[in-house]
């Protein structure tokens, strides 16, 4: 009902009541008198209007619970980013460690063709015409070479002098000696060899009791 309306329900209802308009009046007359007398007034039905102050809050505490979401999926990023970066870490090393292995299977089985290259070198033959030292001349050179990719896979001899050490010597035989200390190798039988730090087979020896 509009405020017009209103008014004039009121001055109608007045009117009922009383059975006439005060003396002199019309009815406009007495509409406009209702409203200066404040009797008629709009309803205010508008929602109020929040102040500067309850929206900065608002604002503020929206902004808060954005920067807690915000904070809780970084965390969770970084956790992730994190476990991945493990993950690919733990397989890059275990791949490195399957590689070595595999490696050392490989020399380890390589090491008798070694042995007797040496073998056979040690026990040639000096009375050998010029034809022959040259054909003996190249298996030096393909010894050298096997040698060289040994040592490039990171095979290198176990000094196999001095104190023996278990981790690295294997005692065959153990005798009396003048001059050398109890406990020091004598002889080496073989040769011992390590694949970056860790020991293929230990050197075979002769050691003083």
């Amino acid at each position: 009902m509009t405020q017009e309306n209103t008014i004039e329900s009121t001055v109608e209802s007045t009117v009922e009541s009383n059975g006439t308009l005060p003396a002199g009046q019309t009815l406009e007359e007495q509409m406009n008198e209702q409203v200066g007398a404040g009797v008629l007034v709009e309803e205010d039905t508008s929602e109020p209007v929040p102040s500067d102050a309850e929206i900065i809050e608002q604002l503020r505490v929206e902004l808060a619970a954005e920067k807690v979401r915000a904070d809780d999926m970084l965390d969770k990023w970084q956790r992730t980013l994190a476990e991945a970066q493990n993950s690919r870490r733990r397989q890059e090393k275990q791949l490195a460690e399957e590689l070595e292995r595999a490696s050392a299977r490989i020399i380890r089985r390589l090491l008798p063709v070694v042995d007797d290259f040496a073998l056979a070198l040690q026990n040639m033959p000096t009375d050998l015409d010029s034809s022959a030292v040259s054909w003996v001349e190249g298996f030096r050179q393909i010894q050298k070479k096997l040698g060289s990719i040994m040592e490039d896979e990171g095979v290198t001899p176990i000094v196999a002098n001095g104190e023996f050490d278990p981790n690295q010597h294997e005692a065959v035989t153990s005798e009396a000696h003048d001059s050398i200390p109890s406990g020091h190798i004598i002889d080496t039988l073989r040769t011992g060899y390590e694949h970056k730090g860790r020991v293929l087979r230990p050197a075979l020896v002769r050691v003083v009791e």
